[in-house]
């Protein structure tokens, strides 16, 4: 194995760019990290992939915000992409096409245009009616 260049337990950042990491490398800043230096997970529960699962962003006036593609998701939270780059509010009501309900949300974290929220364990019942206008045709209106 002599001369050859072994990188075990080191990763690329993802998502960058070529652009992007021209200009990291011209200040100095490391485009690698060793996996002992990545942050640890947080989430209590594991999460799971999904495909093709779509939903729908509301304020907690019941007012739609924007379409978003849920990405993976957890008893208790979710990671999000938004379909346009607005800035939703910390606590909004996410509405789920696959179970067709509607969930409280809570923004942890957000890179770009994705996010993770903690949602509520249940669809809330209160909210039926909201979901059933969610379903039809005119959702936004």
């Amino acid at each position: 194995m002599a001369g050859k260049h072994v990188m075990d337990g080191v990763r690329l950042h993802a998502g960058l760019s070529a652009l992007s990491r021209w200009r990291l490398r011209s200040v100095g800043a490391p485009l690698f990290e060793r996996l002992g230096d990545a942050p640890a997970d947080r989430r209590h529960e594991k999460r799971r992939a999904v495909r093709l699962t779509w939903g729908k962003a509301l304020d907690l006036s019941e007012r739609f915000l924007c379409d978003c593609r849920i990405v993976d998701r957890a008893q208790g939270g979710a990671r999000l992409r938004l379909a346009r780059n607005i800035a939703p509010p910390t606590r909004f009501y996410l509405f789920d096409e696959a179970e067709g309900g509607i969930f409280a949300a809570h923004i942890m974290w957000r890179r770009g245009s994705e996010i993770g929220c903690r949602l509520s364990p249940t669809p809330l019942r209160d909210k039926a009616h909201v979901a059933q206008r969610m379903k039809g045709r005119y959702y936004a209106l």
